[in-house]
């Protein structure tokens, strides 16, 4: 990997996987402190932990356009970069790019 173009690529995808499931995970504990908030309202708990418990799922909430907006914007550099390093198509760092960049467009989708 004498190429430091190659090490550039690595990184930005590294970057972009990072951020996808950065995103991912907190989508999936919004969906666990739901069903966690639902147990509690069938056990009849205390109203604060009912409400401590919608103050957690606010603030899961909360992360997720932040997240989504920094991984469209890394998203958006590593793709550039890919259409510029365009004589580096057939590295193996390159269809990992690719591949993470279709992985990450998923992510954004949802």
């Amino acid at each position: 990997m004498a190429d430091p173009r190659i090490r550039q690529l690595v990184i930005k995808t590294g970057v972009v996987k990072r951020l996808a499931k950065e995103k991912t995970v907190y989508e999936r504990e919004i969906n666990t402190e739901l069903a966690r908030l639902d147990k509690f309202k069938n056990e009849g708990a205390d109203d604060h932990v009912l409400r401590k418990q919608e103050e957690v799922i606010q603030e899961c909430q909360m992360m997720i356009p932040d997240s989504k907006r920094r991984l469209q914007k890394e998203f958006e550099v590593l793709q550039k970069y890919l259409q510029d390093e365009l004589d580096l198509k057939e590295t193996e760092a390159y269809t990992k790019a690719s591949e993470v960049l279709v992985e990450a467009e998923s992510a954004l989708q949802s």
